[in-house]
């Protein structure tokens, strides 16, 4: 692994120019896959289309499929949505339009999952993909956004799908503040780092992600064989500081990759996107001040329905890990179990969650 990433000009309507770009990032790299067995991880968070930018574009899925195949790689595509009722992972990837582009080669990887030991102060074991740990390679493509909890989304956080069903909200429940979600993530991690990193950037989202944001034009692709640089450069194109966003600094001092961006080499098109809108005032400036930390401890974020848009489907109330929702007909909030994680949010394919700023006034007395 280097500490290099190379970011390149990108389109979704020009396959020809989209599947070059790939082929010289991969050549740039090195990047051998002949004869091995590739696992292609996109970002299929949930049954969103493909126009939404939610997901990783199905486009390039096909592309970086069509080029690890002419390689003589054996790919494999897969990802689990934090959705548990059968058959969800193939119907997510049918609803973003990625399993139309990779049928044939596409894996529920809901379907063998594997205990092992954690090695996490929040799990003990984790249930993760089988077919992640036997791939010879594993490529993280991933998504240019916003995400209201760890700041960013991308590379390394991308590689939370490899935990199975219910997994997910279990481990979000026992690491609940920010840093100890940012821990938790990097645990996950730590089960299988990818071997390659490709973010599409073509099309990105900013505010209030990983699903409720706005779409933003940016036009770009960004490689590494590092997780973390390729993170730590999409955080500088969204002009925030790497060393604010807490997964990648936990990344760091495990030294899994570097996101000191005077230590980092870009190569390429690479250019910081004007006003890019960050969730917070503090992931932008990276320093987390005095008046940051009290803000931060007594004005807090948590969801609130807009019935006018809600259909009453429930599936706030199962994802949700803190088990603090239930329907009568429409959500209902226990705001004292829930403990802002935002995956009523995030998964909410109606747009019928906000998050909005409340004080808890509690906590100025030490209740809270």
């Amino acid at each position: 692994m280097s500490n290099r990433a190379i970011v390149c000009n990108a389109s979704y309507g020009d396959s020809e120019g989209l599947r070059g770009a790939i082929s010289d990032a991969l050549d740039a790299f090195g990047f051998d896959v002949q004869g091995r067995s590739v696992l292609v991880k996109p970002n299929i968070l949930g049954p969103f289309e493909a126009e939404r930018g939610i997901t990783t574009h199905p486009a390039v899925v096909e592309a970086v499929v069509a080029e690890v195949a002419r390689r003589g790689g054996r790919v494999m595509v897969g990802d689990n949505p934090g959705i548990y009722s059968r058959g969800s992972n193939i119907r997510c990837a049918m609803t973003c339009g990625i399993y139309d582009v990779c049928a044939d080669v596409f894996t529920n990887l809901g379907e063998r999952p594997a205990e092992i030991e954690a090695g996490s102060r929040f799990a003990r074991r984790l249930l993760v993909s089988e077919p992640i740990l036997e791939a010879d390679l594993v490529v993280s493509l991933a998504k240019f956004k916003t995400h209201l909890v760890t700041g960013i989304t991308g590379a390394v956080k991308n590689t939370y799908g490899y935990l199975v069903g219910a997994q997910k909200s279990r481990l979000h429940s026992a690491a609940r503040t920010n840093a100890e979600f940012g821990e938790a993530v990097v645990d996950v991690f730590q089960v299988r780092p990818p071997d390659f990193a490709i973010i599409d950037g073509i099309v990105g989202m900013e505010g209030m992600g990983p699903s409720g944001g706005r779409l933003r034009g940016v036009g770009k692709l960004i490689a590494s064989d590092n997780c973390v640089v390729a993170d730590a450069t999409m955080a500088m194109m969204m002009g925030a500081a790497p060393e604010s966003i807490p997964h990648l600094n936990v990344a760091k001092r495990r030294d899994l990759g570097e996101n000191d961006p005077k230590k980092i080499e870009i190569e390429g098109d690479f250019e910081v996107v004007s006003d890019y809108k960050m969730p917070s005032l503090i992931f932008r400036s990276g320093l987390l001040t005095a008046v940051g930390r009290a803000y931060a401890r007594f004005v807090v974020k948590q969801p609130r329905l807009r019935k006018g848009e809600c259909e009453q489907c429930g599936l706030c109330a199962k994802v949700c890990p803190a088990e603090a929702i239930r329907l009568d007909p429409y959500p209902v909030f226990d705001r004292a179990k829930c403990f802002s994680c935002f995956c009523c949010h995030e998964h909410c394919k109606h747009k019928a969650i906000d998050v909005v700023k409340t004080i808890h006034l509690s906590r100025w007395f030490g209740r809270g």
